[in-house]
C-alpha cells in the first residue's frame, strides 16, 4: 500500500518515527508532517502567513518534508503538492497522548485524519494512552491490524477511524471494541501569573475534572485495557431533515 503519514506531535516525534520504521519494508510511505510540536490546534488552517516545506532525509521514505503549520496543512499540501501519486491510506499518529472522548474536538492528530477523509483518502487517527508511552510497538502492531480492517471495511466519505490503544505490551490488551466518544470537562479558569515585568499572562487549566466516563464510551474502555475503535466524521451528528419555516418564518 501506499501509506501517508502525518501527525501533531512533530516529525521527528517517537511516534510517527515508530510507523515508518515498521511499515517502510512492507509499503511505500511518504511522511509530510509539521516541524515543531502543534497538538490541540484541532483543523486550523495557515491562511496569513507562508508555508514552508523542508525536505528531509529519513531512512525508509519515499519522501518527507517537515511543514511549518499545522496537521491539516500538512494533509493538504502533502496529497495537493508533495507526493507524487495518491496514497491509499493517511495514518495519522502515533499520537503521545490520548484521543478520546470530546478532547478530539481539539486533537490535531484526529483534524489530520479528518481532513485526509474529506479530501477522498481512507485515514485512520492512531494515539496510545500515555503522554510519555512506553508502547509504541503495540500501537505499531494495531495500527497494522487497523490497516487490514480499514481496507476491508472501508467508511463512508468523510469518515475516519478514531484508535486509542492502551499503553502496554500487545499480550495485555484484553480486546477491542467500537465505541462512542465520552464526554470530558476540564476547569474553565486559567491560572493566572505574572511576568518578570509585572505584565498578567495565562496557562491554559490542566486535568481533567472529576466524573464517571459512561460505561461503553471509548474512554471508560481504554481504562479497562480495551483499544478503542471510534468511527468518527463531519457527518456524523446530522438529524433528520426538518422545516422550520413555521416557527422561524421565510420569505413570501
Amino acid at each position: 500500500m501506499k501509506l501517508l503519514f502525518v501527525n501533531d506531535d512533530g516529525i521527528d516525534a517517537p511516534g510517527i518515527r515508530a510507523l515508518i520504521d515498521a511499515f517502510s519494508g512492507e509499503h511505500t510511505v511518504y511522511v509530510v508532517a509539521p516541524d515543531g510540536q502543534r497538538s490541540a490546534v484541532s483543523k486550523a488552517l495557515t491562511l496569513y502567513t507562508p508555508l514552508r516545506a523542508v525536505p528531509q532525509t529519513i531512512e525508509g521514505a519515499v519522501c518527507a518534508y517537515a511543514v511549518s503549520g499545522t496537521p491539516v496543512d500538512c494533509v493538504r499540501l502533502g496529497l495537493g503538492n508533495l507526493v507524487p501519486e495518491k496514497p491509499d491510506m493517511v495514518i495519522s499518529g502515533i499520537n503521545a497522548g490520548p484521543n478520546l472522548g470530546t478532547d478530539t474536538l481539539y486533537s490535531g492528530t484526529c483534524a489530520g485524519a479528518q481532513e485526509a477523509a474529506l479530501l477522498g483518502v481512507p485515514a485512520i487517527a492512531m494515539s496510545l494512552d500515555s503522554f510519555q508511552p512506553d508502547s509504541f510497538e503495540t500501537a505499531v502492531e494495531v495500527t497494522r491490524r487497523m490497516l487490514a480492517y480499514a481496507k476491508a471495511h472501508p467508511l463512508p466519505f468523510g469518515m475516519f477511524y478514531n484508535v486509542n490503544v492502551p499503553d502496554v505490551p500487545l499480550d495485555s490488551i484484553k480486546g477491542y471494541r467500537q465505541t462512542g466518544l465520552a464526554l470530558v470537562r476540564y476547569r474553565e479558569v486559567y491560572e493566572a501569573r505574572t511576568d518578570p515585568i509585572g505584565r498578567p499572562y495565562y496557562w491554559a487549566p490542566r486535568g481533567r475534572l472529576p466524573g464517571e466516563a459512561d460505561a461503553d464510551s471509548d474512554d471508560a474502555w481504554v481504562l479497562k485495557g480495551y483499544v478503542t475503535v471510534t468511527p468518527m466524521g463531519y457527518d456524523s451528528a446530522r438529524g433528520e431533515s426538518a422545516d422550520l419555516t413555521g416557527e422561524l418564518g421565510g420569505e413570501r
